[in-house]
């Protein structure tokens, strides 16, 4: 009896215990991976070593498991960088101060359970620094348009650059700029520069420090850079500095002439013809008003297909007349003229300056487009079809208020084209000065009076103070002494209204 008690207890344990372990199942866990490169070491040594730009290969294995991805680390296992990936470029440090060094790229796999490699994979290489290099970008001529690389220039000055290192461009640490003089402290530059402006703290000087702008910011960097010299020859040194603090040679630019600013006034000579003619014209008749101090800039010189006075860039030209109180701006290029002053006076507005232009619009210039949306012109008047419109000899032009001279022609101007001035707004208004004098002509047909708008002269004024900031003429004044009162039109204009 006591037996078979004892054999039935030993049975049912026996199936109790099958049936747990079945239940519970085994376990499955796989075993950490294992990672794994193409060599342990790279033996180099001397100018064989490696840049520091090198390229690393790598792979895991995991027994029962999946590989989810990989870390790096490139500074002895100090930080890691996880991927997916296999194989990568990777631009290693050496410390600063060295030339070459030993540096290890460690690798561990990890798997779907987020286990991880304890012992990384890794590769010694044995690497060695390169030279940086920098150099100047300068602007080249284009289907005929000439370059812009000025050598006579008001106080400011626009350079553009491209760094490079063979160990790839994030190893530049930054740049180092010299104004004339490489024995001074270096001025720093970032690393991302790609063009530099430097613009003149005190114009009139002898010499000066400059601010300085980068990329086309308009906001200086902390700093100024000393050393520029005024009426002189300057020349900027500039090199690169990379990571390991190994610094290019020198780059120079060419020798610029910066001029002092000596006057409060500008003369931009815009023409293309006839330059030496008109320019006296102007000097000499704001000589005879008492207006004897001013500057020049000859916007169209060009030698060897390159503006000599232009600056590289509107943003570079636009600092440059913003040293200046009045510009007396004189062209036959309506294109050029009001596009390219469009684009560089918004500082010399901002200042307070006030701008008269005389420019010749022949048939050529484009209505539609936008480069008269700064000026007192709203549109020009164009003549009917098939006629053109032109002043002859002796055209008398006539003022719109009291006490203004009538001008009269002195030569056949060809081509003239009268215009409508801008509406008024709340804060800016608008005046005709002179209109009249235009004919139009029509071939077969005898030349009649242009009987329609006739505004060949405006103005733009602040309706606060009605002070007069921009005087616009369609007509060249130089072909307008035929009475022989062209001073009294000259005090009115810049006397009276601009206030020279």
């Amino acid at each position: 009896m006591n037996i078979q008690k004892y054999l039935i207890i030993f049975l049912f344990i026996l199936v109790v215990s099958a049936c747990k372990k079945g239940f519970e199942g085994t376990s499955n866990i796989p075993a950490p991976p294992q990672t794994y490169m193409v060599v342990d070491k790279i033996e180099r040594s001397g100018e064989n070593r490696l840049t520091t730009l090198v390229e690393a290969h790598w792979w895991g294995i995991s027994e029962g498991g999946i590989i989810k991805g990989y870390e790096i680390s490139t500074d002895n296992q100090q930080t890691w960088q996880y991927t997916t990936k296999q194989d990568s470029s990777f631009l290693l440090k050496i410390p600063p101060g060295n030339d070459s060094a030993d540096i290890a790229i460690y690798v561990r796999a990890i798997d779907h359970l987020g286990q991880v490699d304890a012992s990384p994979a890794s590769t010694l290489y044995p690497i060695k620094n390169s030279k940086p290099s920098v150099r100047f970008i300068f602007s080249a001529s284009i289907a005929g348009i000439p370059s812009q690389n000025p050598t006579n220039v008001f106080p400011v000055l626009k350079y553009t650059l491209f760094g490079e290192d063979p160990d790839g461009e994030d190893d530049i640490l930054n740049y180092e700029l010299y104004l004339n003089d490489t024995l001074r402290a270096p001025f720093i530059l970032p690393a991302n520069t790609n063009s530099i402006l430097m613009v003149s703290n005190n114009p009139k000087a002898d010499s000066s420090d400059c601010k300085v702008f980068v990329n086309g910011s308009n906001n200086a960097l902390t700093n100024a850079v000393f050393g520029l010299k005024h009426q002189s020859n300057n020349i900027i040194y500039i090199r690169a500095v990379d990571k390991a603090l190994s610094k290019s040679n020198f780059t120079a630019s060419p020798a610029v002439w910066v001029k002092k600013v000596s006057s409060d006034i500008l003369l931009v000579n815009a023409y293309t013809s006839n330059k030496i003619f008109v320019q006296n014209y102007y000097t000499n008749n704001l000589a005879k008003i008492g207006i004897t101090s001013f500057d020049t800039m000859q916007a169209t010189e060009v030698i060897e297909n390159n503006f000599t006075q232009l600056q590289p860039d509107f943003q570079a030209q636009n600092k440059a007349f913003a040293f200046f109180k009045k510009i007396v701006w004189f062209g036959d290029d309506a294109t050029f003229s009001f596009s390219y002053g469009q684009r560089t006076s918004s500082d010399f507005f901002n200042n307070g300056g006030q701008l008269f232009m005389a420019v010749a619009i022949n048939s050529n210039f484009d209505p539609l487009s936008n480069f008269l949306d700064w000026t007192p012109i709203k549109s020009l008047v164009n003549p009917p079809p098939a006629s053109v419109f032109r002043v002859n000899i002796n055209a008398l032009v006539q003022p719109v208020n009291t006490g203004w001279p009538v001008i009269k022609s002195s030569a056949i101007i060809p081509s003239a084209r009268p215009f409508e001035i801008q509406d008024n707004t709340g804060s800016i208004g608008f005046d005709s000065l002179y209109f009249g004098g235009i004919i139009e002509s029509k071939a077969g047909q005898s030349p009649i009076e242009w009987k329609g708008k006739s505004a060949v002269m405006a103005k733009r004024f602040a309706t606060s103070n009605n002070r007069t900031n921009f005087i616009i003429s369609s007509l060249p004044l130089e072909r307008f002494n035929g009475n022989n009162n062209i001073d009294s039109l000259f005090i009115k204009v810049f006397k009276e209204e601009l206030g020279f």
